[in-house]
């Protein structure tokens, strides 16, 4: 280290230094400033770590409260599901009864062959739609009413109850229900069809045809969606009506485990031979002498 000192005067000669510039203290003083800008850095780093980590800490405990599975009785939840099926089959079911039963319209002897098998598929369309949703109602009572007097484990949604306890009545109510109300539009075109010729029953036949597969679409995509949150599907029993249709099927079959249940199911066998029967029969030898069926 060294020092010079200058002083600058009038005539620009050398004379003893009247002002002093120190190199040595210049370069300390620079140091010591760059030493108080590291330092202010690593405590503005520090403070930035900290409130990130912080941050960091504070959505991981968000993440982790959101995510944890809070168990609860959905008893209640689940009776409700039931009962916005079992109303509207009751209501269905109440109409299709004047529509379909008391307003049919007999086979006579004038009757070619489609108006023939118009006039039989209405009855039995008609008697099949009021007996499903017979069966979507019993099924839904009885599982309000356990849902009611059974105390059941507390469970993560209403769902896993449902398919926990309920698995059974909750596809049989779905399938009978939709397919009591599909035969019900497939008997509004038909019946005007019967009552008003071939031009009006047309258009009418059209319209229910049409809005029976719109019903049967709108179905797919809601047993499709399953149940869950919009980002995850915790759970889906089928894919579509006829993968419901065949799980209503099996879970019939698995749980026959009675008299009754097991004579149900070979009478109803018994009745899909008599309908083929019947759809094979030649219709102008079918009718009675009578000339009604």
């Amino acid at each position: 280290l060294y020092h010079r000192h200058f002083e600058i005067t009038h005539n620009n000669q050398f004379s003893p230094p009247a002002v002093t510039i120190t190199l040595w203290h210049f370069a300390t003083l620079r140091h010591e400033h760059n030493e108080y800008k590291m330092k202010a850095s690593k405590i503005l780093f520090g403070i930035v770590l900290f409130l990130s980590a912080g941050s960091g800490a504070f959505a991981w405990a968000s993440a982790a409260a959101t995510s944890a599975v809070v168990l609860k009785d959905y008893s209640g939840a689940a009776a409700g599901l039931f009962n916005n099926m079992r109303t509207p089959a009751a209501l269905i079911a109440g109409s299709i009864v004047p529509l379909g039963l008391l307003g049919s319209v007999p086979v006579v002897e004038g009757d070619d062959s489609r108006t023939r098998l118009l006039k039989r598929g209405n009855i039995l369309v008609a008697i099949a739609s009021v007996l499903s949703e017979i069966i979507a109602i019993t099924y839904s009572t009885i599982a309000i009413n356990k849902l009611a007097e059974i105390q059941y484990p507390a469970t993560a949604s209403v769902v896993e109850l449902v398919i926990n306890h309920h698995e059974l009545a909750w596809i049989g109510t779905n399938i009978h229900f939709l397919g009591g109300m599909l035969g019900f539009g497939l008997l509004v075109g038909n019946k005007a069809f019967l009552n008003f010729g071939h031009r009006v029953g047309k258009v009418a036949a059209c319209w229910g045809v049409a809005a029976f597969l719109q019903c049967l679409s709108i179905v797919n995509r809601g047993i499709a969606m399953g149940s869950g949150t919009l980002e995850e599907t915790s759970a889906r029993i089928a894919s579509n009506l006829f993968t419901l249709t065949t799980r209503y099927i099996f879970l019939v079959l698995k749980k026959a485990d009675g008299v009754l249940s097991i004579a149900s199911i070979g009478i109803f066998g018994m009745s899909l031979v008599l309908l083929a029967k019947l759809l094979l029969t030649n219709p102008e030898s079918a009718t009675p002498k009578n000339k009604t069926a």
